[in-house]
């Protein structure tokens, strides 16, 4: 989770208020008071969840959470993208917080080798989840993506009464395979004022070096 949305949900979230992370295993988050996780529980120092309230079960299952209609003030979910069905959990989410926080990957960060089913992207405040292709024929340098800001990794979402979330389908996999490659390149194609700097050091290079052998060659007829 990003440091600073730790902080605002603290700032948000009274120290009476009950919050529930789903996916606990994933990313523990000290301020959780209940997690559902499918993993059993994983004690952790500075937690306020224990084992009484860590609940395991399979939360993409089909029946409804064994919690009350906005039983919380707040819920957590930072491994939304590694689910079988997001737009379930999303769900499920809105029917007991109040409000919440979600954390995904953007899509250029997951091209980078992530491990998640889905590639994610945020609409006009709508999660949209895309079955992430098999073929991997459009990569993302992991490098490119270190080079980030942190927040520009992930979409960060805060939300309160609702959680639009929706499974997109393309038309083929060419044709998303297609959008993907014009999308990384439109992230991390060089402009023209990037390329034209690169060829101005490329030839500055090739002068310098030009340079030194004819400083070579000179030394060697004395």
């Amino acid at each position: 989770m990003l440091p600073q949305a730790a902080e605002r949900i603290h700032a948000l979230v009274g120290d009476d208020a009950p919050v529930l992370q789903v996916g606990a295993s994933h990313e523990p988050f000290p301020r959780a008071d209940w997690v559902l996780d499918d993993r059993p529980h994983e004690p952790h120092g500075e937690a306020r969840y224990t084992r009484r309230t860590w609940v395991c079960r399979d939360v993409c299952g089909r029946a409804p959470w064994p919690f009350e209609d906005e039983q919380f003030a707040f819920a957590v979910c930072t491994a939304l993208a590694t689910l079988r069905d997001p737009v379930g959990v999303c769900a499920e989410l809105a029917r007991v917080a109040r409000a919440g926080y979600v954390e995904l990957p953007t899509v250029e960060a997951e091209l980078a080798g992530g491990a998640a089913r889905w590639l994610c992207d945020v609409v006009d405040a709508e999660l949209v989840f895309t079955a992430k292709p098999y073929d991997r024929r459009v990569r993302v340098p992991r490098h490119k993506v270190e080079e980030l800001d942190p927040a520009d990794r992930v979409h960060a979402l805060f939300w309160e009464g609702r959680l639009p979330a929706r499974e997109r389908l393309p038309e083929s996999a060419d044709a998303l395979g297609a959008e993907l490659a014009e999308r990384v390149r439109r992230r991390f194609e060089p402009s023209g004022a990037e390329l034209v700097l690169t060829e101005a050091r490329r030839v500055g290079g090739l002068a310098g070096t030009a340079a030194l052998r004819g400083l070579d060659a000179l030394r060697r007829l004395r």
